[in-house]
């Protein structure tokens, strides 16, 4: 029998509780007034339905302990939110550091850092890090349409897509998860924008799922990517 080692066990149960958070917008989308809500959401998926190693305390270098889910988690790269075509060094002077709508982070990394090398708040700090090791198990973005997609709104979607990108090839990341959920309405044609996306930026989780109201018939419309193949959720 093959032994699954504690991350890849992990990965595959991160990965269960964001499919609970799909299944539960499918179900009851007005659940979900806001994109906070969906953090909301998944944040009590995981700490409900995941396994023990997921909700665990985890021991710093310095004897400090943290969860591994945490919310606005800075990238360690920088980049200017008008131009995404580079992506700028940690210690140069060009651009900013974003977030991560929220992040699990990697056990080791915790475990092997001072606390505040984890916290990762202090640029000073941060230099001193190596965070090309896959520091964070899982990086999500979300994005929850509640209205007709504009051009900006179709913008921000692709710079989550770019962002997530860098985090899988600086290594910083193990697994990315693009989450769309959509209460608006039919917006079947934008499927084949996000799967052309999916295919450009090789590696994220794409998890779209429509569920909306026409008078009193309630419709779902859910898809997914998993690496590059495409399976109906």
């Amino acid at each position: 029998m093959e032994t699954v080692k504690p991350n890849e066990a992990l990965s595959q149960n991160i990965d269960k509780c964001i499919r609970i958070l799909s299944e539960k917008f499918r179900k009851w989308p007005y659940n979900f007034f806001t994109e906070s809500d969906a953090h909301s959401y998944l944040y009590l998926s995981f700490f409900r339905y995941g396994s023990p190693a997921l909700k665990s305390l985890y021991q710093s270098k310095d004897h400090k302990r943290s969860v591994l889910i945490h919310r606005e988690y800075p990238t360690f790269f920088r980049y200017t939110q008008k131009d995404l075509s580079r992506r700028y060094e940690l210690g140069g002077s060009e651009g900013t550091c974003g977030h991560y709508d929220m992040v699990v982070l990697n056990p080791d990394f915790i475990n092997n850092h001072e606390i505040q090398q984890v916290i990762s708040k202090d640029n000073k700090i941060r230099q001193k890090v190596n965070f090309n090791d896959n520091h964070l198990l899982t990086a999500i973005e979300f994005k929850l349409l509640h209205k007709p997609l504009t051009e900006n709104l179709r913008s921000e979607i692709k710079k989550d897509f770019i962002k997530l990108s860098w985090a899988l090839e600086t290594k910083q990341a193990r697994d990315a998860y693009m989450l769309i959920f959509n209460r608006y309405g039919k917006e079947k044609k934008y499927w084949e924008t996000l799967e052309e996306l999916q295919r450009e930026h090789q590696g994220i989780k794409l998890i779209y799922q429509e569920s909306y109201y026409k008078d009193t018939k309630h419709i779902t419309y859910p898809r997914s990517h998993r690496l590059s193949s495409s399976i109906k959720a």
